[in-house]
């Protein structure tokens, strides 16, 4: 069990006003939550991670199409080849007299010709995957461009955040300093060893320690009725700094 009373003598302004500077810590401590937060920058660095990512995943792609461009490039350049060589042999064909070389000449244009058909249906499929490839690398480009957008806000708002968080917090511990120069030093000081382990100050409502939540018996109840209104009473179960409605 704590403390029903300590022979201290207050006034209830003086409590009032640690209850208000217990509150205003409390929202001080998340402002510097806050502050840490920001500079450690989750979101900030979440997407330069998405950027990493897909920077990698753009060079390998784009290593890919360059390969399918060359393939492209090489089945092109193969075809030229058959259909110069097959415009050959068909002057040769229109030229030959003799059974053997007309006969030579036309097997050879039928060999070409499928060797014609086969570069032609390569050339279609390696122009198509390059028609995806090339479409891969726009939305690629376009998903760059928007993370490097969503990077340069994000920054510029954790910036102005930063600012505006900090200014918060320098006001508030302004305040939080004129309060303190507001309480008695044993007061205060009693107020911040309680504060430095759990919560300094209660208001006792009913049967209930506003700090503690706990439902006080009625002896203990009649334990800090029996404490003088300008003595300090505290909860016999948290010790916290009663505040007597």
């Amino acid at each position: 069990m704590g403390f029903c009373g300590d022979a201290m003598n207050i006034e209830n302004s003086q409590l009032q006003t640690l209850l208000t500077l217990q509150a205003k810590l409390v929202t001080l401590r998340k402002l510097k939550s806050q502050i840490d937060l920001i500079l450690e920058g989750k979101k900030i660095e979440e997407i330069r991670v998405r950027l990493l990512s897909l920077s990698a995943d753009a060079s390998q792609k784009l290593s890919a199409h360059e390969e399918l461009q060359r393939d492209l490039k090489r089945a092109e350049n193969d075809l030229d080849l058959v259909v110069a060589r097959i415009e050959k042999d068909q002057a040769r064909l229109s030229q030959a007299t003799d059974t053997k070389v007309i006969s030579g000449v036309q097997h050879e244009l039928e060999s070409l010709g499928k060797r014609r058909s086969e570069l032609e249906d390569a050339q279609l499929e390696l122009m198509e995957r390059v028609e995806v490839s090339s479409a891969e690398q726009e939305q690629i480009a376009q998903q760059r461009s928007e993370l490097q957008s969503d990077l340069a806000a994000a920054t510029e708002e954790a910036k102005q955040d930063l600012a505006l968080t900090k200014s918060e917090h320098e006001a508030l511990a302004l305040e939080i300093s004129g309060l303190r120069s507001e309480v008695d030093t044993e007061l205060l000081e009693l107020f911040e060893k309680l504060a430095s382990r759990a919560t300094a100050v209660g208001v006792l409502r009913g049967s209930t320690c506003g700090a503690c939540n706990m439902n006080l018996t009625s002896t203990a109840l009649g334990q800090i009725g029996a404490v003088p209104m300008n003595e300090l009473a505290r909860c016999p179960e948290c010790s916290a700094i009663m505040v007597r409605e």
